[in-house]
């Protein structure tokens, strides 16, 4: 029987639990304000707090008055870093109660050199002054003020890598002494969007209005990230807007009456919901003229850009992101080899499509996350003249159309097992599809050249990374092992082929580490292996054809090695406020390179001769990177980055060896940027020089050298007032007659003005 004193203890009890589970689900606030050391409010500041056992960081825009806050945060000790273009980086260590506010003031000085964060050494945030391998980051700043239209003008002009570059968007990247490449969905530089894989093979459809930074991670990266990491990655990394919603436009007139109209907005929707949204379409009406002042006939072209982002804070500890994003480009004229005239022109559509949606959160001590992907990729190609007469009546008619599509899963766990060690580890599954649909002249389908083909990938990888001497001394091991099936598909009108399917298991470690000597100089190194399987139709797949009377079969090698690389670097990296130089060795040796049209049998007629391809090549690759910056004071900063190869050399199959081809002995990006308040500027050239390529247009397709060439660019913008700039863009200033690609030569001087409004 239940007393009054019995009732009253046990009512005190519930006050009790229920007051203790009211102090344990407490919520505290951290608010602050972000001025420069004048006192006066800095605007835009990206402040981030990250738990120092590794909460998943969470990210404000500082508002107009300087001001940030953050709600719903657990008790415990927080790293505060404040970020901001024109100023360095501050970092601080913040204290949060159980509940209460807790108010910080952050003082910004003047920009030196400032480090980052990056996230594609390690598929984890990680300080690049903790991570052994070379990584050079294109920020935000150097994408605004770079004359460029796409990726791959971004990345020729501020990064260390190779292009190749076409009339009619197209256009493709090499890093470390790879040679760029265009197409295909096996390649040897691995191109990702925000950590996931791109859906992109021609990169030139992969436009800026989005993009917050790119990281370029050079060496082989094949333990975290399976195959076609040989040469390196390049991780665009898209925008992720905090705090008040902005929102801004733009539009710009050109040379060769050209315009475009762009729109952007970002930011929170409330306490829990933030998103981004662009959109842009430019329209290039007249054929360019090139650098020795005669017009490129059929290079006019129109492109339509633009994404969406929704992200949502589930919880203090969890967040869901979705993203989407649309590339059209119409009527985009090809004008074809020089060399042909006015003979070979065609015109192509484009479109791309690409979404994700990732989960991230904390267990514990366990950072998770989990990323689904799905991407398409169309192209429909036209020709539009021709030098063969029974064409003529036809013109203009469709002749080829390509589909890719890729859909996956990525699952990631950080785990900080002990103090001074942290684990990545991962699963990745990829399905990879790839169909093509050729046409005669008068619209009737026709076999294609190459089968229909799909490629299914299950990696694991872990890796795991010791810190010592608070980040004095990093050495990072781990490996990756991707089970790899390839099959070839029965394909309309291809009545010659018999499909069938590979199977193959690839392993690659890696290992790093990372040394400080002494204050403001440290040594890197690292060392790896990485691979990229054949393509489908060398693998698998039976084709029979007539060739002067007699049967010849083309069978593919299900034993087939994929070609591998075994790399190692090794430099030094010297910084100050105001300075910073790293100068970085590298050396690569590929194997098991594929040599098509092997015969292996030969018998008297009538019976078939067969052939098949074979792993017997090699190459090896020696070169250095350079990489230097100066703010010489707060006006004025340079830049440059060096890439020379003392050797890169390709055997051939019955020739010896030679250059590997459109990979320059030398290259010299360097910039110099002017701030002086409303006004900034920047000049950059970058000289090429050493390029080999084959000439198709003479008898036996003999190697032959490009000329050297010197491209110099200039930008500026002035603020006419809060939220309104005028911009000037000249690419190519001093006219210069150049090309990527040997009989595809690009535009010579083009000007463009644009006004922005707002972002």
């Amino acid at each position: 029987m239940l007393t009054a004193r019995s009732l009253g203890l046990r009512a005190s009890l519930i006050l009790i639990v229920l007051a203790s589970s009211h102090a344990a689900s407490a919520q505290a606030l951290v608010t602050g304000t972000v001025v420069d050391q004048s006192g006066g409010a800095i605007a835009g500041a990206a402040v981030t707090l990250r738990g120092v056992r590794g909460t998943p960081p969470r990210t404000v825009m500082a508002d107009a008055t300087g001001g940030f806050s953050f709600t719903d945060l657990p008790s415990g000790r927080y790293g505060l870093e404040v970020r901001h273009d024109l100023f360095d980086v501050s970092t601080s260590v913040v204290d949060v109660p159980a509940s209460g506010v807790r108010t910080v003031r952050i003082t910004l000085k003047v920009a030196g050199l400032s480090e980052s964060m990056v996230v594609t050494g390690r598929r984890a945030e990680t300080r690049l002054s903790e991570t052994p391998q070379k990584i050079e980051v294109v920020e935000a700043k150097d994408i605004e003020r770079s004359v460029a239209a796409d990726i791959t003008d971004v990345l020729k002009k501020n990064a260390g890598v190779d292009v190749v570059q076409y009339n009619g968007v197209l256009s493709g990247i090499g890093i470390r002494g790879f040679r760029p490449e265009i197409s295909g969905i096996n390649k040897r530089s691995l191109l990702l969007v925000d950590g996931r894989p791109s859906g992109v093979t021609n990169l030139a459809t992969l436009l800026l209005d989005n993009v917050d930074r790119i990281e370029v991670l050079k060496g082989p990266a094949s333990a975290i990230y399976g195959a076609s990491a040989m040469g390196g990655v390049v991780n665009v990394i898209t925008r992720q807007s905090r705090g008040a919603v902005k929102a801004g436009g733009r539009i710009a007139f050109g040379s060769f009456n050209m315009s475009e109209f762009a729109g952007k907005a970002g930011g929170s929707l409330g306490r829990r919901v933030d998103f981004d949204i662009n959109g842009n379409a430019l329209n290039q009406r007249d054929d360019y003229r090139m650098g020795n002042g005669a017009v490129r006939p059929a290079t006019s072209y129109r492109t339509y850009d633009g994404s969406a982002r929704l992200g949502a804070d589930i919880s203090s500890a969890w967040r869901l992101d979705g993203h989407v994003t649309l590339y059209r480009g119409r009527d985009i004229n090809t004008p074809g080899d020089v060399f042909n005239g006015v003979s070979a022109q065609g015109r192509k559509n484009l479109d791309r499509i690409a979404q994700d949606a990732r989960l991230s959160g904390q267990v514990g001590r366990h950072l998770l996350s989990g990323t689904f992907y799905n991407a398409r990729e169309e192209g429909h190609l036209t020709n539009v003249t021709t030098s063969n007469p029974l064409d003529q009546p036809y013109l203009p008619y469709l002749t080829f159309e390509n589909q890719f599509a890729w859909r996956g899963l990525q699952a990631r766990d950080v785990w900080g097992w002990s103090r001074t060690n942290s684990v990545v580890v991962g699963v990745d599954y990829e399905h990879v599809s790839s169909n093509s649909l050729s046409y005669a002249r008068t619209g009737a389908r026709q076999a294609p050249f190459s089968a229909d083909n799909h490629k299914d990938t299950v990696g694991v990888y872990a890796e795991n990374t010791l810190t010592l001497r608070g980040g004095r001394t990093v050495v990072s091991f781990g490996g990756r092992v991707d089970r790899i099936a390839v099959e070839t598909l029965e394909t309309p009108l291809k009545t010659n082929f018999t499909p069938s399917t590979t199977t193959f298991t690839m392993f690659n470690p890696s290992v790093g580490v990372k040394q400080e000597l002494r204050p403001g100089l440290r040594a890197h190194a690292t060392a790896g292996r990485a691979f990229v399987p054949a393509d489908a139709t060398a693998l698998t797949g039976y084709t029979t054809s007539i060739v002067s009377g007699r049967t010849q079969i083309n069978q593919g090698n299900p034993n087939l090695r994929p070609e591998r690389s075994t790399s190692f670097d090794a430099g030094l990296e010297w910084f100050s406020p105001s300075t910073q130089i790293d100068v970085t060795y590298f050396q690569t040796t590929v194997t098991d390179r594929v040599v098509s049209n092997v015969l292996i049998s030969n018998p008297a007629p009538p019976e078939p001769i067969v052939l098949t391809a074979m792993n017997t090549l090699a190459s090896h690759i020696y070169g250095v990177d350079i990489e230097f910056s100066r703010g010489m004071n707060a006006h004025v900063s340079a830049f440059s980055n060096i890439t020379h190869y003392f050797s890169r050399k390709e055997q051939l199959p019955t020739t010896g060896e030679r250059n590997i081809l459109n990979v320059a002995t030398n290259t010299v990006r360097a910039g110099i940027d002017l701030d002086f308040g409303r006004l900034s500027t920047r000049f950059s050239a970058r000289y090429v020089q050493g390029r080999q390529d084959q000439d198709f247009n003479v008898p036996g397709s003999p190697v032959v050298d490009y000329p050297t060439f010197t491209v110099a660019d200039l930008s500026a913008s002035y603020t006419v007032r809060p939220q309104h700039a005028l911009l000037l863009t000249i690419n190519n200033i001093f006219d210069t007659y150049y090309y990527e690609k040997k009989g595809y030569p690009l535009v010579g001087t083009a000007v463009t003005l644009k006004y922005r409004l707002g972002l």
